[in-house]
Order: C-alpha cells, then structure tokens, then sequence
C-alpha cells in the first residue's frame, strides 16, 4: 500500500473526532529527501497550533506503524488563502467563492476564468464573471484555485 494512503487511513478516525477535513496528504522525494505533506482544514480554518498538535500526533503514529523506512520530514498545514481545488468535494465546498480556473487549452476563447464558482454540473464547474457563466468541463481544468483579494 501506498504511503499516502496509509496516513490517510490513519488520518481518517483523527479528523473524524476532531471535524477536520483532509485535504490532501502526498509523499515524495524533494530536493533529495523524502517529504510527507498534510494539508487539513477545518470549518472555520484551521490554526497553527492544531497543526502543529497534529503533526506531533501523527509523526508518533506514522513511527509506530512503521510506514516509512527512510529519513522523512513531516509537513502539516492549512490550504492557504489560495486553497488548490482538485477533487470533486474542493469544488463543491468552494461554491459561492470566487476562484480562478486556468484550462489547458483556450475554451470559450480564453483559458483563464476568474470569478465566483456559482454551481456543478455533470462534468463541469461554472463559473460567473461579470454577469456572464460559463459551463467548464473538469477534464479541460489545468488548474483551480481559490482567489483572494488584498
């Protein structure tokens, strides 16, 4: 099994009792060493101090179960105010917010879409800029993420 999937499974009860969700958790090798990354929220948002909670948690139960043989560091945070959407979950979550969709190829003219993810349809997320929607298929997302002014 995976190492990502392992510390999401171990992950899972952890979030549960607590009322995380678990965004992303990925494992690889950077820069020559290996990384573990946890990326969790909350509603409300998560703090700094439940992360770091977190990560001393589950840093003791990733050496417990033996899940990682190599030297590794363990990253836990917050999806940040330009939070990635990527599964279908992020994007149904993320409606009402303004986002910014980049596509991989120019789509109803253009290929960057920012404004308010204002519902789903089947394969595709809409978006509305300035009055306008537009229906984008998800297979033609290259990137989304939430946008956020200063």
């Amino acid at each position: 099994m995976q190492v990502a999937q392992r510390v999401k499974e171990l992950l899972g009860p952890i979030a549960d009792e607590r009322k995380y969700c678990v965004v992303d958790v990925t494992y690889r090798r950077e820069g020559g060493r290996f990384v573990l990354r946890v990326i969790m929220d909350k509603k409300g948002g998560i703090t700094m101090d439940e992360c770091a909670a977190l990560s001393n948690e589950l840093g003791g139960l990733v050496d417990r179960e033996n899940i990682i043989s190599d030297e590794y560091l363990l990253e836990v945070s917050s999806p940040g105010l330009d939070r990635k959407l990527k599964k279908g979950e992020d994007f149904v979550w993320a409606v009402g917010k303004k986002v910014r969709i980049t596509t991989y190829a120019t789509f109803d003219g253009k290929n960057v879409f920012s404004g308010t993810l204002v519902g789903l349809g089947e394969g595709t997320v809409v978006v509305e800029e300035e009055g306008k929607s537009t229906q984008i298929p998800r297979d033609k997302i290259a990137n989304a993420r939430l946008a956020y002014s200063v």
